[in-house]
């Protein structure tokens, strides 16, 4: 599912250039048959569809989903942190995006036409089964929890002992008595209902009061549940875990410390609790003992069917089901970020990031061909062609992809991380990264350079192999003119984090704050360098041009600013999240890449 957003005019050709801008010629050729169109023009007459370009998702971004409910173990709906709502039916995700400002930590409903959905600064969705509408909660209170006995008795509760009522009609705040936070509520029926927050707090419901109940902790206990009346069990920071008969709570023996998050069970079964990198406690006669699952990711919350299935959501859009005692990955989830992209051919993009990810594009879908080497972040790859491209990333990994081949890897010896690289051809590539570290392929193997500084280098670019840049932090620069490196004093000290070395001498870097330098055309030690005004003081974190002179930089509100005849404008993408890296296709289309593993396209559709 794609979101088009805000329509941007095709990137000029610089001045100078061989042929006008595409949209300009388009629009000259509108305005000259404008009139032959108006005279000649039928009901008849084909109508010629509008082109425009714009931002797209081609690879959504996968946030933490921090609460589940569902209708049935194949129907349900997730709230995730950045205002976002899932929905997973009938094997096919559907997203609604709402303020990205506005965590959202609860959900709870009777059925797939009444679903509440509750996060910060008391925001409160509802769902009809066709679309969503904002309610207000009765507060502005950050709403942590959500429970109801039916869809007119229906309590949220949150900071500062925040709690609402929802009647079926309209919400009306509570007075809980307390001033800590309420993480989580639950109840086995409208007049028994519990409420559970900060210091170990209980609040029991009976119908008329709520009243505090003593836990037995000092630790937050941050969800509450329970088989019914007689059996409820609440679970929080410390790898705390209380249980409650109906009148009295007793703390129960575990094997963890971990924070746990959320506690539920199916009829038959021994209770379950989820909890930070990846704790999974299971109840047994001698206390609850603990496995880690989901590769050591953090786990949020978790829904029962009442019968046979449980659901369970967490970090980075991780969904997992569990029936009949396996465990079945819904989603995955992504790396938290990625950080480079290649737009290589026309239909052909490669993107690298953290948590080996080398992900390339497949039709309409994503394959990671990433090396088997376990826990490496990549961090950038330069390559000649998709069948034959280089990856870096940390602890000194390189590794070569070569279609029809095994993967070749190399370490360096210092395991320094690596951040960069950039070639002139498959026999002179050179790595950069941690404490100024020079790395260089001669076409059959990678050998140490000498590097003029101990300062971690960002990026790596050039003309020639006699005209190379690189860039790094405290306004790190240094300069390969076919003999030796040496470094080059700009006169500024904000971190660079990116370089860019247009085909006709013209050199940018950018980094912090929005910064963003500008070398006159000279080479080297002769150049002289100018801060440019970029528009924005976001951080740049990425850089890349195109051979007609237009430059693109990426950085932090989901933003992408455009460089052409020495001026930057920005440019609106409609989403807020970093970007790290950006790469012009050679038919025209913009990719760019970033944090909660994203992928947008600027390219043409249909109006």
């Amino acid at each position: 599912m794609t979101h088009p957003w805000t329509s941007i005019p095709r990137p000029r050709a610089a001045t100078g250039s061989a042929s006008a801008p595409r949209w300009l010629v388009l629009a000259g050729l509108a305005l000259a048959v404008l009139p032959l169109l108006v005279a000649g023009c039928s009901d008849d007459d084909p109508v010629d569809p509008v082109i425009e370009r714009s931002w797209s998702y081609a690879l959504e971004p996968e946030y933490t989903q921090r609460a589940v409910w569902g209708v049935t173990p194949f129907h349900f709906f997730t709230a995730s942190e950045h205002g976002v709502i899932r929905r997973y039916y009938d094997g096919e995700w559907q997203t609604w995006r709402f303020d990205y400002t506005k965590h959202l930590y609860g959900v709870w409903g009777v059925d797939d036409e009444h679903v509440l959905v509750v996060g910060e600064n008391g925001t409160c969705y509802q769902y009809d089964g066709t679309s969503w509408r904002a309610r207000w909660a009765g507060t502005y209170e950050d709403l942590l929890g959500i429970w109801g006995s039916s869809w007119n008795d229906v309590y949220a509760v949150g900071v500062h002992g925040a709690m609402v009522h929802f009647d079926g009609e309209r919400w009306g705040e509570v007075d809980s008595g307390v001033e800590d936070t309420l993480y989580s509520v639950w109840g086995s029926g409208p007049e028994n209902v519990y409420a559970v927050g900060s210091g170990g707090l209980i609040l029991h419901w009976d119908g008329e009061t709520w009243t505090p109940q003593e836990s037995g902790t000092p630790q937050a206990l941050r969800s509450v549940w329970g088989f019914g009346a007689n059996e409820i069990y609440a679970v929080g920071t410390l790898g705390a875990i209380v249980r409650g008969d109906g009148g009295t709570w007793a703390v129960e023996t575990t094997d963890t410390q971990e924070r746990l998050w959320s506690v539920r069970g199916l009829p038959g079964s021994p209770p379950v609790a989820v909890g930070i990198n990846g704790a999974y406690l299971v109840r047994g006669e001698s206390g609850w003992t603990s496995e880690t699952i989901a590769l050591g990711d953090n786990l949020y919350s978790l829904w029962d069917d009442g019968d046979s299935a449980l659901l369970l959501v967490g970090y980075n859009g991780l969904t997992m089901r569990l029936t009949e005692a396996a465990w079945q990955t819904v989603n995955a989830g992504r790396s938290k970020w990625l950080q480079d992209v290649w737009a290589a051919e026309p239909g052909v993009v490669l993107a690298v990031g953290k948590q080996d990810a080398v992900l390339q594009s497949a039709g309409d879908g994503w394959l990671n061909i990433a090396p088997h080497l376990e826990g490496v972040d990549y961090s950038a790859l330069w390559g000649t062609s998709p069948d034959d491209f280089f990856v870096v990333g940390s602890r000194g990994v390189i590794a070569r992809y070569q279609s029809g081949r095994a993967w070749t890897v190399w370490h360096l010896q210092n395991e320094a991380n690596l951040e960069d690289v950039w070639g002139t051809d498959l026999s002179n590539i050179y790595a950069v990264g941690q404490g100024g570290t020079i790395a260089r392929f001669d076409g059959d193997a990678w050998e140490a350079i000498d590097s003029p500084t101990a300062i971690s280098l960002n990026a790596v670019h050039g003309r020639a192999k006699d005209d190379i840049y690189a860039v790094g932090l405290e306004g790190t620069m240094i300069y390969f003119d076919g003999v030796r490196w040496r470094s080059i004093d700009t006169g500024y000290d904000f971190d660079l984090n990116d370089v860019w070395c247009a085909p006709d001498g013209e050199t940018i870097c950018v980094g912090s704050a929005g910064h963003a330098l500008h070398s006159d055309g000279g080479h080297g030690l002769s150049a002289l360098w100018t801060e440019q005004a970029t528009g924005t003081q976001f951080t740049l974190f990425g850089l890349n041009g195109d051979h007609d002179g237009n430059a693109y930089a990426v950085g932090y509100n989901g933003l992408v600013v455009h460089y052409a005849d020495d001026q930057w404008e920005s440019w609106v993408t409609g989403t807020h999240d970093r970007l790290d890296a950006i790469s012009p296709s050679p038919d025209g289309d913009l990719f760019t890449v970033g944090q909660w593993g994203l992928i947008l396209q600027y390219g043409e559709t249909e109006e």
